[in-house]
């Protein structure tokens, strides 16, 4: 699904400050790496790894590598990726810059090793009846199709606010489901064009209170 929204009337900047902007939503939006979105899109690695990280890199991104981009992340060039709510994130990218120690590195190597893989850490207590708590590190099969009684992550748009909220739920089609000492949060949210269930958990970790 490719999502459409408006920037609005801005101050035209350097295609290339503009290309940047839009590739750091698309990591965000997608939770991948630039390397592995290179890989995902058919490119070669260095075609986004020397566009991100040297500022003075002196070519824009071509359109071939652009429409490239798009296919795979459904984000368009010239979109923003819609803003979560105000209401406390239930899961964010997990971040190896912020993180040390042995456990930070071995996830590191996991999701290097499959571009396939998006790693987040829970915020939230929507599973906590069956075992996943705060600050639990999941890591996710983008490519892997949900199964029943799977948990996943998937993304909850509101496209009158163009908002989003990524969130971690039980699968059971054609129903997302919380499992929570928190009644608020039962309500199951039926599976339609407002979810994006974005593949399911394949493994998770309970970081030493050191490393959390």
């Amino acid at each position: 699904m490719q999502i459409f929204l408006g920037l609005g009337m801005l101050p035209r900047m350097d295609p290339r400050e503009e290309q940047r902007t839009w590739l750091a939503q698309v990591l965000a939006h997608t939770g991948m790496a630039p390397t592995a979105i290179a890989i995902k899109a058919g490119l070669a690695p260095t075609t986004l790894t020397r566009f991100v990280n040297n500022p003075g890199h002196a070519t824009a991104l071509s359109a071939r590598t652009i429409a490239s981009i798009e296919r795979i992340s459904g984000l368009r060039y010239g979109a923003t990726a819609p803003q979560r709510g105000l209401s406390e994130a239930e899961a964010t990218a997990w971040e190896s810059s912020g993180a040390s120690g042995q456990m930070a590195e071995q996830i590191s190597k996991l999701a290097i090793a499959s571009n396939s893989v998006s790693v987040w850490q829970l915020k939230s207590r929507a599973l906590e009846t069956i075992g996943y708590m705060p600050g639990d590190i999941l890591m996710v099969d983008l490519n892997e199709p949900p199964k029943r009684g799977d948990i996943v992550c998937a993304q909850l748009y509101d496209w009158h606010r163009m908002k989003a909220e990524t969130v971690f739920r039980l699968y059971e089609p054609p129903y997302l489901l919380a499992a929570s000492a928190d009644r608020a949060m039962l309500q199951p949210r039926l599976i339609d064009h407002s979810i994006a269930v974005k593949g399911p958990v394949i493994l998770s970790i309970r970081p030493r209170h050191q490393e959390a």
